[in-house]
Parts: C-alpha cells; sequence; structure tokens
C-alpha cells in the first residue's frame, strides 16, 4: 500500500530547500561581488597605466629651447618642480595639428598641493600652442586642459647625468637627464623618462634641432 508524505517531512524538505537556495545565493553573490572587484582593480590599472604612457609620451618628444631675457641671460625653457613641470614637446599630429606645444604637468593629491583641483589624485595636463618664446610659462586662456586620474598621489624627480637625484630642477643651462614619477613615501618610481639626449656643438651653437631665440 502507497504512502504520501507526511506534512512533516514536507516541511522538512522545503526548510532544507530554502538552505540550499540560501547558499546557493550567498555563493552566487560572493562571485559576483568578486568579479565586479577584479573589474575595478582592472579598469584602476589601466587608466593608471593610459595616465603614465601620457606623460610618457610628451616627454620622450622634448623640444629643448633656450630664451634670452631683457638681462641678456640665456635660459633653457624647463621649469621642474615637484609637482608641476612645464616643457615643450613636439606633437606629431594626431589628434592635434603637429607641431611644437607647450605642456604643463600638474599633479594634484598631495598634502603640500597649492593648486585649484578637481579630488585628487590627478594629473592636470595642460597644452597650448607656442608660437612666442616668449610666452613660455605664462597663463594663457586658449590651453586646453585635461584631468586624468591617478591612484595614488605621486610626486615629479629630476636627475642630471652627473647628479643625484632631486625634487626640482633649477639648473638655467641645460635640461634633467631622468624625470621620474614617484609615491611620495620614495618607494620604486611609477615612471621613468629618459629625455633626449641633447647636445651642443663647439661654439656655442646648439646641436639636434634646439629652437633659440
Amino acid at each position: 500500500m502507497k504512502h504520501g508524505f507526511t506534512l512533516t517531512e514536507m516541511l522538512v524538505a522545503l526548510a532544507l530547500t530554502a538552505i540550499a537556495i540560501a547558499i546557493i545565493s550567498e555563493g552566487v553573490r560572493q562571485t559576483i561581488g568578486f568579479q565586479g572587484q577584479l573589474q575595478s582593480v582592472r579598469e584602476a590599472r589601466e587608466t593608471r597605466t593610459a595616465t603614465l604612457e601620457a606623460v610618457r609620451a610628451r616627454l620622450e618628444q622634448l623640444v629643448p629651447a633656450e630664451r634670452t631675457d631683457a638681462d641678456d641671460e640665456t635660459g633653457i625653457l624647463f621649469e621642474g618642480q615637484p609637482r608641476r613641470i612645464v616643457f615643450l614637446s613636439a606633437d606629431p599630429g594626431y589628434p592635434s595639428a603637429a607641431g611644437v606645444y607647450e605642456y604643463t604637468l600638474v599633479l594634484t593629491g598631495g598634502d603640500d598641493e597649492d593648486v585649484d583641483a578637481p579630488a585628487p589624485p590627478h594629473l592636470i595636463l595642460i597644452r597650448r600652442s607656442l608660437t612666442d618664446l616668449s610666452d613660455f610659462g605664462r597663463t594663457s586662456d586658449d590651453a586646453r586642459r585635461w584631468t586624468l586620474p591617478l591612484s595614488e598621489p605621486l610626486v615629479f624627480g629630476y636627475a642630471g647625468p652627473d647628479s643625484p637625484p632631486a625634487a626640482a630642477w633649477r639648473d638655467a643651462a641645460r635640461y634633467p637627464s631622468l624625470v621620474t614619477l614617484s609615491a611620495d613615501d620614495g618607494e620604486a618610481p611609477a615612471l621613468s623618462v629618459r629625455l633626449p639626449r641633447i647636445r651642443r656643438e663647439t661654439g656655442g651653437e646648439p646641436a639636434n634641432g634646439e629652437a633659440t631665440q
């Protein structure tokens, strides 16, 4: 004689089924959350890499130039500070028109920042066409600006071929040979860029296509 399930057996089966569904749902939720975290880490790493490569691309196309001021003193067109660097760089023509542009890179996110900038940390990249070398380093309304995210606050560093790394570059007669981007804690640089080798021929005339005024 066949017997059906008792009410107690049905309740026990339903309870076990509910427990199994809850366990499976929690596992699925944790898997989705973990995948989301991996995606966020991957996107942050890709964004950081793109930002650093933007810096590298501009510095590797640095154009050496110098100008003579009103006191007849000649100085290079380069300004290197811990959180700000200004220099001339050649753009190949895409996406902008080919030519020499003035680039200003500003880092935000440090304890000593003194710029009006978006929430840290970021790299602010400012580019403007420079037709008159006497305007180097001056503010302009026609400059284009990009804000690129960073995963941590960074600072610039500078070194010459025969000088140790320094937080700023104050040599008015020559360019640094190496520019770095490092975290404040002094660990290994996130980026090291060796600038184009800049030489001078005998007689004091600039070589390798240096622009002068």
